[in-house]
């Protein structure tokens, strides 16, 4: 507080001195009364004098303002399709009431704001977007990105005296929430909250999962969540359909009803768990759609849900290769085999091509048959003439082949040949069969190209095979040097989970414990088996088996090794398991299933293709080639074909397939990357091919992704006031709702802003000042007349 005389006290002290002695001889020559009385009305005499002493010396209050017209303030409103909601005490939708409110004939706190401050209009969805006017809201953005827009205002007017930014929107944002780092860049935030807290009538399909397993009879499962909200107990019908796409024409399930996996009714009250499962028949990437449809009663009207945009999901499935190829090498015709190959024949994606040896190499000695004949006669007649091996050479059976040449000269040589397969089953095959170089080829095969290894035991094979101190035995999970005495081989064993068995799905039969307990307890006592106890760091022993002594042996281990994994199942008659009953012939074929995918599973391919949505709203596609022996392809190109499945809730029924240059890493040999804006709801496939040096091409991979902004624009349809109420705490803001907008000057002229300026306002304009020295005086003048004192 200042006064606009340069001496106030002063002036004050000059007339305490003249009026209080005047006062006071006014005062004596009074009749008599009570000394108390006559105090009391010369204290309110004194009171009155000192008020009007101090309006006349002028004291004015000092306070800051923002500048009239120098402050920007920020208008923001939220332009997405959410804001079409309609609650059910509205006439009209959250958008058009919020277009009333800014542009229509409640907009009349927009004019008294802009006396005060420049007013920016802005609108947001996916961005930021400055207007002219609001009366460009179209409300058909399909996504709420709140964070996004408040970052972007702030830092576009970074440069302007920011007063305040005005959030006008329902709260569900389609973006990650701010950080406290990110809020405390704000100037103050005030939200305006749209719609009402009251359920609007709508069904929606929530928390949608795929699960893929390469293990069981369903390697698919979707696994999704259904609300109701605002509508009594309904009958809802649930599709799962595949989305199909043919080199000439994408059809959709949405008019095929061939194309329909599965369907399920049920009766929906608040919320209810819906899961579906299936086995696709083909891998590659598969598109799966899943929709939901309230079904009316009898003779009743059709359902008006709130929306329909969140009744339907698509999810993308890789199924890895079509067929994925395992090479089974054994020393002697056997029942695994037979097994193995009667298990494999039943899943679509697993080829296995046989090398069986049925006799082994006779060097010591040379018998022919006939005169001048220096062949193997096993071969004679068998119209094999140009490829019969020589009494020195191992006589060798090809099964399953792709083709004559395949495996014609035995075990390949070379890389390129091995690395075509993706997994490799040796079975009582000694170390001496592969030359030293195919040794360290095995190995590689499993570290350089990601392939998986699995090794059965038996009377040929580990210890006894003389793989110790070779190249395989280093990628193998078991030491193969024994220590202490053999075990007797007289002794059967007993086949039993350890604790990270149980966790291994591939290693489980039965769905639940006590039936997976009861099945192994059913299994046959096994007869041949190496005891190997050594088991190397990083391996997992995930099967025991327990000899009649209580003494106990790894049965199944594993490990990664290199960019693949490793296996060693130290039995040699497995397939007694399924020599007892139908049902465990089944149960047997299930674990060879299993065991063979998880060998495939993940492995390394010559062509990937990789697609990921990056920060900047775009689809990030990244392929990456290798050469025959899976190194980095150092010199090629990438051409790119992309083609649109669905849009929006309908199928294209012709699609456009694009066709890109993908650009290659510049320090990244073999590596091209790509991106591409989301725009368009829908599902997309998208298909890499990749050209060598020599124009040749070397191969082909695909990807797919779901662009739905809409499922997250509707994920929830209240309006989020927690979500408003935190940023407006956070940034010193206030919340407000549409009919308090006639506060917002009051609440911005109540906070600091960038731009103020000092003004006095004069106290004895305030009617305060006047009515208290009004006040002193007449009760002087009352306790004068009550007491008699006039």
């Amino acid at each position: 507080m200042t006064f606009s005389n340069h001496a106030p006290w002063l002036f004050i002290a000059l007339a305490l001195v003249v009026l209080l002695p005047l006062t006071w001889y006014a005062w004596k020559g009074s009749n008599s009364g009570k000394g108390h009385s006559r105090s009391l009305a010369l204290g309110c005499r004194i009171l009155g004098i000192l008020f009007i002493a101090i309006a006349i010396a002028d004291p004015q209050v000092i306070e800051e303002r923002p500048i009239t017209g120098a402050n920007v303030v920020a208008l923001l409103a939220d332009d997405s399709l959410g804001m079409r909601i309609k609650d059910s005490e509205s006439i009209l939708d959250r958008g058009e009431t919020l277009r009333q409110r800014l542009s229509g004939r409640n907009s009349e706190w927009i004019g008294s704001l802009s006396e005060q401050y420049q007013i920016r209009n802005y609108r947001f969805e996916r961005s930021l977007q400055r207007v002219a006017s609001f009366d460009s809201l179209t409300f058909e953005g399909q996504q709420s990105n709140i964070a996004t827009a408040l970052l972007e205002s702030q830092q576009r007017l970074s440069q302007v005296p920011l007063a305040g930014i005005v959030l006008f929107s329902d709260g569900n944002a389609t973006d990650q929430e701010l950080s406290p780092n990110e809020l405390a860049k704000l100037p103050p935030v005030f939200p305006v909250l749209v719609g009402s807290s009251t359920p609007v009538p709508d069904i929606a399909l929530q928390n949608l999962t795929l699960r893929q397993s390469a293990f069981g009879d369903s390697p698919l499962r979707i696994e999704t969540k259904l609300t109701n909200a605002g509508l009594p107990t309904q009958q809802v019908r649930t599709r799962l359909r595949q989305i199909k796409a043919n080199p000439s024409r994408i059809q959709s399930a949405l008019t095929n009803v061939a194309s329909i996996v599965d369907e399920k009714i049920l009766e929906l009250a608040d919320s209810a768990s819906l899961s579906f499962e299936w086995t696709p028949k083909d891998g590659g990437i598969q598109f799966y759609e899943t929709e939901a449809e309230a079904i009316p009663a009898a003779d009743a009207p059709a359902i008006v849900e709130a929306t329909l945009n969140n009744n339907r999901r698509i999810v993308v499935a890789d199924r890895g290769k079509d067929t994925y190829r395992i090479l089974y090498l054994t020393g002697r015709p056997n029942w695994e085999y037979k097994f193995l190959n009667r298990a494999l024949a039943e899943d679509p994606q697993l080829d296995i091509v046989g090398l069986i040896r049925v006799a082994s190499r006779e060097p010591n000695f040379e018998f022919k048959g006939r005169a001048g004949e220096n062949s193997n006669s096993l071969y004679r007649g068998f119209g094999r003439e140009d490829e019969n091996e020589r009494y020195d050479e191992s006589v060798l059976i090809r099964m399953n082949t792709r083709d004559e040449a395949e495996l014609r000269a035995g075990f390949p040589n070379q890389a390129e040949a091995l690395f075509e397969y993706d997994a490799i089953v040796i079975d009582d095959l000694e170390a001496d069969f592969f030359t030293f170089s195919q040794q360290a080829l095995i190995r590689d095969f499993v570290k350089q190209r990601g392939g998986g290894l699995l090794m059965l035991g038996g009377v040929n094979a580990l210890e006894d095979g003389g793989y110790d101190d070779t190249p395989i035995a280093e990628a193998l999970p078991l030491y193969l040097d024994r220590f202490g005495p053999a075990a007797p081989i007289d002794r059967t064993v007993q086949w039993n989970l350890t604790r990270d068995g149980w966790v291994e799905p591939w290693m489980r039969i039965r769905s639940f414990e006590t039936d997976e307990r009861r099945r192994m307890q059913e299994m046959p006592l096994f007869r041949v088996y190496n005891t190997l106890e050594r088991i190397k760091p990083g391996a997992r022993a995930l099967a025991t088996i327990e000899d009649s002594g209580a003494q106990s042996y790894p049965a199944l281990v594993t490990r990664n090794y290199g960019s693949g994994r490793v296996a060693t199942l130290a039995l040699g008659d497995l397939w007694r398991w399924g020599m007892q009953d139908a049902g465990s012939q089944a149960d047997l074929a299930q674990f060879w299933r299993q065991i063979s995918r998880w060998l495939v599973k993940d492995n390394l391919r010559r062509i990937e293709l990789n697609s990921t949505r990056n920060d900047a709203n775009k689809t990030a596609l990244t392929a990456y080639a290798r050469d025959g022996n899976f190194r980095p392809m150092q010199a090629g190109t990438a051409t790119l074909f992309v083609k649109q499945l669905t849009q929006g809730d309908t199928a294209v029924d012709k699609a456009i397939e694009l066709e890109l240059a993908m650009k290659p890493g510049s320090n990244k040999p073999g590596q091209f990357s790509i991106e591409l804006p989301l725009v368009d709801e829908g599902a997309y496939h998208a298909r890499v091919q990749i050209t060598s040096a020599d124009g040749t091409v070397s191969g082909e991979a695909e990807t797919g992704w779901v662009n739905q902004p809409l499922v997250q624009e509707f994920a929830a349809l209240t309006p989020n006031r927690d979500y408003l109420a935190k940023i407006a705490e956070a940034t010193g803001g206030r919340l407000l709702e549409l009919n308090q907008l006639a506060q917002l000057q009051d609440e911005l002229t109540a906070r600091p802003s960038p731009l103020m300026e000092s003004w006095s306002k004069p106290m004895w304009h305030n009617n305060w000042l006047f009515c208290l020295a009004l006040a002193a005086l007449l009760a002087e003048w009352f306790i004068r007349r009550k007491r008699g004192l006039a």
